[in-house]
């Protein structure tokens, strides 16, 4: 989880006397570019002054770094900025903070939070400002967003940060596509919990299955994880039972599913056309995996995503809320060369409830490997413990047809 990262990161580099300065764009979503901008730098101001050290409190660098605060502090106070005026402040800024820095001694970090909040189109022009005020200066930037909600670089005019020059992408993510890394990851997550509380191991409080199941039901999700954890607990608690086990953990995702449409559902009077756009997206991915073709998992063809771009966007918008999964972002066809699929599954809330029908296909979890079967079927389970059998599990799936959105929309 980024945000996690970023306040480990945060606690760390001031433990060794950096000075901090944390943004979360969340609150900004609603702001224009050069706003966002003059906040950033706000804040990095604030940290600046208040952590003076060695830099003397009556000498010309700190008093300009005063003046300047001031300055970003009547802008913000405005009804409205233009461009011109935030755009105008980027030298000074980077001159600034370069000359105070360098007498303070100390390095300033820069964390930005949620930067996937603010739009696409208008995020190049943010970042190409703050890295603006940022270059040659003693400081790092950090900011944490989601890859597919994100465009950092513009390519005509040049605008904003470009990969492997001006940064790196650190990819966070803990996902299904490595499902024995994420199992390891999240159970290492949740036992230092438990340890902190007293509980030596996690077998004293989930059964493995449980614990398999969780990861499933999270989507590898490190915050959704911990939710759920927490909610199966207390269900298996409210039954008096020993020790929590998978049908705690399938209630606690089908009351999280609850949450997220009942969400959704408030959210359609305020945006009517987003919540209802992907309510809709919900209902015809659900009636193309269990009414018609009986699986949990489906692909969808590259070649598909790349023409049908607005139709795909709708399923983003599906894993965004998390009730859709990525499972294999690159799943070889057997049959023609140089075709790929991308592999998803529903979340386990769609379909791990009692009135699930005879025979639908499902992609389990045991012991960080996925697990192909069939419900209340008698055929051997399909272990994916291999690339190769997991790709041989995948390919067996219907491929969703991306028009199907246009249609149903």
């Amino acid at each position: 989880d980024g945000s996690s990262v970023h306040g480990f990161l945060c606690e760390a580099v001031a433990a060794e006397g950096a000075v901090t300065s944390w943004t979360n764009v969340q609150t900004l979503r609603n702001e224009t570019a050069q706003r966002v901008f003059l906040y950033v730098i706000q804040d990095a101001l604030k940290a600046l002054i208040s952590a003076r050290e060695a830099v003397p409190a009556q000498g010309g660098t700190y008093l300009g770094l005063l003046e300047l605060n001031e300055q970003v502090r009547q802008l913000l106070l405005k009804d409205d900025t233009s461009l011109q005026e935030a755009q105008r402040l980027v030298p000074r800024v980077q001159r600034a903070f370069a000359d105070y820095l360098a007498l303070d001694g100390r390095r300033l970090y820069v964390f930005i939070d949620d930067f996937y909040y603010v739009g696409r189109e208008v995020q190049p022009a943010i970042l190409d400002m703050v890295h603006g005020a940022m270059r040659d200066v003693n400081a790092w930037l950090k900011i944490a967003s989601i890859r597919h909600l994100t465009n950092w670089w513009q390519a005509s005019p040049p605008l904003g940060l470009q990969s492997g020059q001006d940064a790196d992408l650190i990819d966070l993510d803990v996902t299904l596509q490595d499902p024995e890394r994420a199992s390891r990851f999240l159970e290492g997550i949740l036992s230092e919990y438990a340890k902190r509380v007293g509980i030596q191991g996690l077998s004293r409080i989930f059964n493995r299955a449980a614990l398999d199941r969780l990861v499933l039901a999270a989507g590898a999700v490190p915050r959704d994880y911990m939710v759920l954890a927490v909610s199966a607990i207390g269900r298996a608690l409210r039954r008096e039972g020993k020790v929590t086990g998978v049908q705690d953990v399938n209630q606690a995702a089908g009351d999280a599913a609850g949450s997220k449409i009942q969400e959704l559902e408030e959210d359609m009077a305020a945006n009517v056309g987003v919540a209802a756009r992907t309510l809709a997206t919900l209902k015809s991915v659900r009636a193309f995996c269990l009414d018609e073709k009986s699986y949990t998992y489906f692909l969808v063809n590259y070649r598909d995503k790349e023409e049908r771009a607005t139709d795909y966007a709708r399923l983003a918008d599906l894993m965004d809320v998390r009730l859709v999964h990525l499972v294999d972002s690159a799943v070889s066809d057997a049959h023609e060369a140089g075709s790929r699929f991308e592999a998803y599954m529903l979340d386990l809330s769609q379909f791990s409830g009692s009135r699930l029908k005879q025979g639908i296909n499902v992609l389990d979890f045991e012991d960080g490997h996925f697990v192909a079967r069939q419900t209340r079927g008698t055929d051997p389970a399909r272990r994916g413990g291999t690339s190769r059998e997991l790709i041989a599990i995948l390919r067996a799936a219907p491929t969703f047809p991306l028009e199907r959105l246009a249609i149903d929309g």
